[in-house]
């Protein structure tokens, strides 16, 4: 009976294990990001200078705040499923590790957004790479955590 117990409490161990360490590789996306031109490595003008996140347990939902103060959102699963989002853009999250993935299709351009978190949590960097119409060209855009104070 003790041996059966053990080798359950075991397997329940190793069961939850790989899912905690995952949450805990995860860092938080949440916030409000403010881009940083000097740090940031982009072809043409970016029209991005607030990103605000709210992460779920299985969700994102993240405002685009232009220099004039339009908003764009966009709120899905961070699963992989497509969801559609304002107009026509529609997209899927993923998470790879502790890098946050997106892929945003709108009419015929597909881009794909790789995010990261810094080590000390004050910075996230995306890097936009063009899938179609396909180039080489990869954007590394850079934004600031601003404080809640």
């Amino acid at each position: 009976m003790r041996v059966a117990l053990g080798v359950f409490c075991f397997a329940v161990m190793v069961a939850t294990t790989p899912a905690q360490a995952q949450d805990q590789d995860r860092p938080s996306f949440s916030g409000t990001w403010q881009f940083d031109a000097s740090k940031s490595e982009a072809r043409g003008k970016v029209s991005t200078t607030t990103l605000i996140i709210e992460e779920g347990d299985n969700s994102i939902h993240i405002t685009d705040v232009d220099a004039k103060g339009k908003k764009t959102e966009s709120q899905c699963t961070t699963d992989g499923k497509e969801c559609k989002f304002q107009g026509d853009r529609r997209g899927q999250f993923w998470y790879n590790g502790a890098m946050l993935v997106e892929m945003e299709t709108k009419n015929v351009h597909v881009n794909k957004y790789q995010m990261k978190i810094s080590e000390d949590g004050k910075t996230l960097t995306i890097q936009m790479t063009p899938i179609v119409p396909q180039s080489d060209k990869i954007e590394t855009l850079v934004f600031q955590k601003q404080s809640t104070s």
